[in-house]
């Protein structure tokens, strides 16, 4: 039993995943508050620059991706200089939105912006707004379409409008019960056997140069398969599996931590002092739900 990576080069490929802060000015209700009340404050810059330095030095032989998330990043004052400094680097910078900063904010930050991920949340987002950010960016797009179920039908109907009038890739993703204890019980919300297959079958889909913001599809057992394929399916259930989380990746919470990957089951020590994974871990996890980690590559041994 294995995940794999459809394309073999991507072992060499680095996600860092960053939670820069848990500050956000949404407060959707599928999302926990730990993960929106500000509790971590922005970081230190330094402390920062600092870390993407070690990076680089701890791993000379990646090619690191840096894709910062939240909270909402984009409203740390520093954030478009961070940017600077890792393409300066010679690193791919790249990060998860709400979309909701001005269309200028992005025109700024558009020159040293490898990739951008809008999360678009039905409660709060203005969908042209989204599209004229999707259409002021020049790097590739892709919006993950919160697929609320009870509105299953008009969430599908605003993918088709954004479709229509930009060049993003709109990915259907699948909500997780973020509840139990942490948060992290990771079950999929309900959908009809309609709305799998739309999912399964999703139309508003088109193909990006992924190259520098996304590992890129994965096999089980050499067959190529989806995240949501995998979710909803009940697949990712990978306790005692051999992970690859420390070796093809990195997560770092938004109070500087730095786990082998999102599911934050292995820390390694934080920001200011960490040690490089040389070997795999074994999950023990319940179920694999982000979807970073899913398209990790993993083994299990029979």
């Amino acid at each position: 039993m294995k995940i794999t990576y459809l394309n073999p080069e991507k072992e060499n490929w680095f996600l860092v995943t960053w939670d820069i802060s848990n500050k956000c000015n949404y407060r959707c209700s599928y999302c926990p508050d730990f993960l929106h009340d500000g509790s971590s404050g922005w970081p230190d810059f330094e402390k920062v620059t600092r870390f993407v330095d070690t990076l680089n030095e701890q791993y000379p032989d990646k090619k690191i991706c840096f894709r910062f998330s939240g909270g909402e990043p984009t409203y740390w004052k520093r954030f478009d200089e961070l940017g600077k400094y890792i393409k300066a680097k010679g690193n791919y910078f790249s990060f998860l939105t709400n979309g909701s900063q001005t269309v200028e904010y992005f025109q700024n930050i558009k020159d040293h912006t490898d990739g951008v991920i809008i999360s678009y949340h039905s409660e709060f987002a203005e969908t042209q707004h989204i599209i004229d950010v999707a259409n002021t960016l020049s790097c590739p797009v892709s919006i993950n379409l919160m697929l609320v179920p009870e509105k299953f039908d008009t969430v599908v109907d605003i993918a088709k409008q954004i479709y229509e009038n930009s060049n993003a890739a709109i990915w259907p993703k699948v909500i997780l019960t973020k509840t139990g204890d942490l948060g992290l019980t990771n079950e999929p919300k309900t959908y009809t056997e309609e709305q799998q297959h739309l999912i399964k079958h999703w139309p508003y889909f088109r193909k990006l140069d992924e190259s520098k913001i996304h590992r890129g599809g994965i096999a089980l057992n050499d067959k190529p398969i989806t995240a949501n394929e995998i979710i909803l399916l009940g697949l990712n259930k990978y306790s005692g599996w051999k992970c690859y989380g420390g070796i093809d990746s990195l997560h770092v919470s938004a109070w500087g931590e730095v786990y082998r990957s999102d599911c934050k089951q292995n820390k390694i020590g934080h920001i200011d002092n960490f040690i490089r994974p040389t070997e795999p871990t074994v999950c023990s996890k319940q179920i694999c739900g982000c979807l970073s980690d899913l398209y990790l590559r993993k083994e299990l041994e029979i």
